[in-house]
């Protein structure tokens, strides 16, 4: 490899012989002959044009060229040896980043839990969390701002990779002094008869079941809103229902809400999304492996 006339293994040999103090030492260190390393020292001045050593009185004296020379030599070898580290690092993810786009019903648990998991195997990596729409993730995606991307599974994926989807059917919840309660499964019928808080149109039109509980609930809805987080908790401390979906609810159930099945289905389908041309990081790649496992126990 040569840069400019000049080969990596002049410089190393000139590094050497300035850090021995000799040319039989540098032989030692590089582990090549002594021939070799006059031989790589002469053709160096000679691509240089300078007068690197005083080889007068038989001993080899750097000269005031060959000491500005070396301070030179010194930062290049300093930086390449920093990018070999750095590279080392790269591989073994103490330098890995991964950006991440999330619902908000997954950043409560499950991009945690996989973020926890990436840095119990590799403490240095760094990680970055939005909350955003699905459009928003994608976009992101797409313009290679975010490496890994949760989001609903019904968008499009425009210059987005789909690596995985996962379907859940919604639950009901409700504080867990609610009179349904103590019910395993809620029915159709029972949102007519109770406030209800809706997660809106947008939700639950792309079901039939959701559109007829949408029908069920039209005169008793409280409040439209978009968010299962904000639901669960306007359903807590009150008579009213809202249907969620699991992963916000689980969260929630540890906070005084109750959590039911429901006896007809509107699914929540979720998808992890990378960039459809770029190739995925392995940083990227484990949280991914984390999230997909967390998301099958779930």
């Amino acid at each position: 490899m040569r840069f400019s006339g000049l080969s990596v293994r002049q410089l190393e040999a000139f590094e050497a012989t300035m850090v021995a103090g000799s040319v039989s030492g540098a032989a030692a260190s590089l582990n090549v002959s002594q021939p070799s390393v006059s031989r790589l020292l002469q053709e160096l001045e000679i691509d240089t044009g300078l007068s690197l050593f005083d080889r007068s009185h038989g001993r080899l004296v750097p000269t005031e060229q060959g000491l500005l020379f070396y301070g030179e030599v010194s930062k290049t070898f300093h930086g390449a040896r920093h990018l070999i580290t750095a590279a080392q690092e790269i591989r073994e993810l103490k330098r890995g980043l991964v950006r991440i786009g999330t619902l908000a019903a997954m950043s409560f648990r499950i991009v945690p839990e996989a973020i926890r998991q990436l840095r119990t195997r590799f403490p240095e990596a760094r990680t970055t969390i939005a909350v955003r729409s699905s459009t928003e993730i994608v976009s992101s995606v797409a313009a290679r701002l975010t490496d890994v991307g949760v989001v609903d599974a019904d968008v499009s994926f425009l210059d987005a990779k789909c690596v995985a989807t996962f379907e859940r059917n919604s639950v009901c919840v409700m504080d867990k002094d609610h009179p349904l309660a103590d019910r395993e499964r809620v029915r159709m019928e029972d949102f007519s008869r109770h406030p209800f808080v809706s997660l809106g149109e947008l939700y639950f039109r792309r079901s039939r079941d959701g559109v007829k509980l949408l029908e069920a609930t039209a005169a008793n809805t409280v409040a439209d809103i978009f968010q299962s987080f904000l639901a669960c908790a306007l359903v807590r401390g009150s008579s009213s229902l809202a249907v969620v979906d699991p992963f916000t609810a689980n969260v929630y159930s540890e906070f005084g809400l109750a959590l039911k099945e429901i006896e007809f289905d509107i699914p929540f389908r979720t998808s992890i999304i990378v960039n459809d041309r770029s190739a995925t990081g392995a940083a990227a790649g484990n949280v991914i492996e984390a999230m997909v496992d967390l998301i099958a126990q779930d």
